[in-house]
């Protein structure tokens, strides 16, 4: 087996974690690479890829590795450093027991849709959501939204989320929209902070083509990163790769939900 190492700094201070992953992977005879050099083996278009990317860090850094490695099939495995941590699979307390099920193959593969758009001529996929938002902070903007070439609606708002039923326990949800189960093929519509009562979620099948058209330019979001900052118009497509994750427990969605989002609402709850 050939692991990649994907560690958040941010939350593996001392990188104290990243180093124990490395020791029970050389104790197992395990080849790996960490961070910059997973990074310059994937750039160099190798055939020599790894077989599993291990993240280290919370959602925001699974987030952060799912491009590049949902482009060349890679699996994830999300190890939590973070707070909520709902697209990770296990605390580090466990990262013994990870290294042991991923050299016996004691696991299962999950697959998760991804979303796409193009801006300035680059191609942008996203597991979570794509957002087109405004740039002048003390107004809101106003957008006309497509849904098959059909109008759907225009919309007096702060932006428009267009998430996955993965995204719609993140940003989607923040904003007002439905917790979505993870197998159905949807995609969720949810504007930002809209100024009239019509300004309600929409659910429709993942397969459709929403475009959004705003009357100025606009900043495109995608999974959190600020992508294009002078945008008038996206169109956000299912997109042709998936994210694949590495599970180990074939633990309920809903259990899960429970778990991570019914908590004590005083504590904070941004995994990054």
């Amino acid at each position: 087996m050939f692991v990649g190492i994907y560690a958040n700094p941010e939350r593996d201070h001392d990188l104290t974690v990243t180093k124990r992953l490395m020791i029970l992977l050389k104790n197992k005879g395990v080849r790996f690479v960490v961070n910059e050099e997973l990074r310059k083996l994937l750039d160099s278009d190798s055939s020599l890829l790894p077989d599993v990317i291990i993240t280290l860090g919370g959602d925001g850094t699974i987030l952060s590795a799912v491009g590049f490695a949902a482009a060349r099939g890679i699996p994830l495995l999300g190890i939590n450093l973070g707070h909520i941590g709902f697209l990770t699979e296990c605390g580090e307390e466990r990262l013994g027991e990870c290294v042991e099920r991923l050299c016996s193959g004691d696991y299962s593969l999950s697959k998760r849709d991804m979303i796409e758009t193009e801006v300035g001529g680059r191609r942008l996929h996203a597991l979570n959501e794509i957002a087109l938002y405004k740039k002048n902070i003390g107004r809101t903007v106003t957008l006309t939204v497509r849904v098959g070439g059909s109008v759907l609606s225009r919309f007096k708002c702060d932006g428009f989320i267009v998430s996955t039923p993965t995204g719609s326990t993140g940003y989607a949800l923040a904003s007002g929209g439905p917790i979505i189960g993870p197998r159905v093929k949807c995609n969720v519509l949810v504007p930002i902070s809209g100024h009239h009562l019509s300004a309600k979620p929409v659910v429709v099948d993942a397969c459709e083509r929403v475009e959004i058209f705003s009357e100025e330019p606009a900043c495109v979001i995608a999974d959190g990163r600020v992508e294009d900052e002078n945008t008038d118009c996206i169109r956000v497509v299912k997109s042709n790769i998936e994210a694949v994750f590495v599970k180990l427990d074939e633990k309920n969605f809903y259990s899960k939900l429970h778990e991570k989002l019914d908590g004590d609402i005083g504590e904070e709850n941004h995994g990054a």
